[in-house]
């Protein structure tokens, strides 16, 4: 039995492994220390042209990193409503149940006192 749950938990956690970013290192694959366009290309979801900041066709380490960590980052969902908009959170309304002190906590039952036999 254990060693099925061991099983199903990996496979659940497969996923998050599998789309992990590669390192600055493995997309560098001429070892210029530069990324180009090109090894870029290798990054599922990276904007190459939005991540080199300085535009000059190439990726620093920095860059690099800095748009690996917006790739990470979920974007933020807004949910959507029945008609196609989007829909405000509310938060939940205050209790009206008051907090309860352990002096008011409920006490067990008390059996009814046995009558007396005559």
């Amino acid at each position: 039995m254990r060693a099925l749950i061991v099983a199903v938990l990996l496979l659940a956690a497969l996923p998050v492994f599998a789309t992990a970013p590669l390192t600055f290192e493995e997309v560098d694959t001429d070892g210029d220390g530069l990324i180009s366009a090109d090894e870029a290309a290798s990054v599922e979801g990276l904007d190459f042209d939005a991540a080199d900041a300085d535009a000059d066709g190439t990726l620093s380490v920095d860059e690099y990193e800095i748009a690996v960590e917006k790739l990470e980052l979920p974007p933020a969902a807004e949910p959507a409503a029945p008609n196609g908009g989007t829909v405000t959170p509310v938060p939940p309304p205050a209790s009206s149940t008051p907090a309860i002190s352990p002096d008011m906590a409920p006490k067990a039952p008390v059996a009814p006192p046995i009558p007396a036999k005559p």
